[in-house]
């Protein structure tokens, strides 16, 4: 009896007694399983099921977004509109219920794997590790550039413009960096100054770290123009080391020169002669 059981399953399974019968094995491709939900037997709710291809959706297009701006690196500014809808997306994805039941019960937290909640993770850590928040002001519904990031962005692009503006090929690179020393030193004085270590890892957004690397790397690389403080830096270097040689100079002549070398001996005829007197005193 178990046996006639065991091969009635195997017929179910396969789908149709027919196509057994002729020796005829359906692929298993054409079996689909009609069952959906908690216990594979009801049917998602639409509205659930909607808003999870809204978040589908959103996660795609910022993964697309982040990667076509991956280098050089406007994932914060390009992407800013795909993360918007991504995150709100996954917050209506948690908020909705119908019926007592919740869209975030069934689609999150049920197996290892947990796609969505992974997809979402990781999403965040990307955007999180770019410190991108930093590149605009939340105060607002809809994010914008905040003051700073603006302001870094005009001077790079004042920058890199008179960059391109005196660049010439044919000859070398001095005209270009005597004439947009100042723009270049404006732009990494500020850099710095928005940044409490001075490089930028602490709170800057990657977009403008990104930026201000490539044009250190033009600048110092590229045009060469670093070698134009070299001589400014050895003056400099050799009149400190003659300043702080001097203390040294001061030492060695105070204890070789031949007034103070005789100080002591001076010092000793004096007490000579003040014990002599006294003695002379005190016989009188």
């Amino acid at each position: 009896m178990t046996t006639v059981y065991f091969f009635l399953a195997v017929m179910f399974a396969h789908g149709n007694f027919a196509d057994y019968r002729d020796g005829k094995e359906l692929p298993v491709t054409s079996y689909k399983l009609k069952y959906n939900g908690e216990g594979y037997l009801f049917a998602n709710p639409s509205i659930c099921t909607k808003l999870l291809d809204e978040f589908a959706d959103s996660a795609s297009n910022f993964t697309k977004c982040s990667i076509k701006h991956a280098r050089p690196i406007r994932l914060c500014e390009k992407c800013i509109d795909h993360y918007v809808k991504f995150r709100e997306s996954y917050k209506n994805l948690l908020q909705t219920n119908l019926n007592g039941t919740s869209c975030e019960t069934i689609f999150i937290s049920h197996d290892r794997l947990e796609v969505v909640l992974n997809y979402h993770d990781n999403i965040l850590a990307i955007w999180n590790k770019g410190n991108c928040n930093d590149c605009f002001n939340w105060t607002k519904d809809k994010p914008e550039i905040s003051n700073k990031t603006y302001h870094f962005y005009q001077i790079f692009n004042e920058t890199m413009q008179c960059i391109e503006e005196n660049i010439n090929p044919k000859e070398n690179s001095t005209k270009v960096c005597e004439n947009c020393m100042q723009s270049y030193i404006q732009l990494n004085n500020y850099y710095e100054s928005l940044s409490f270590d001075r490089i930028g890892l602490d709170i800057i957004c990657m977009d403008v770290i990104d930026s201000m690397n490539a044009t250190r790397s033009i600048w110092s690389k590229s045009l060469n123009c670093c070698k134009l403080r070299k001589s400014p830096e050895i003056i400099f270097l050799c009149c400190s080391g003659i300043i702080a040689c001097l203390p040294v100079l001061y030492y060695i002549m105070v204890k070789y020169c031949g007034p103070i070398k005789d100080l002591p001996n001076v010092l000793k005829q004096s007490r000579f002669k003040q014990r002599i007197l006294r003695t002379v005193n005190g016989i009188n």
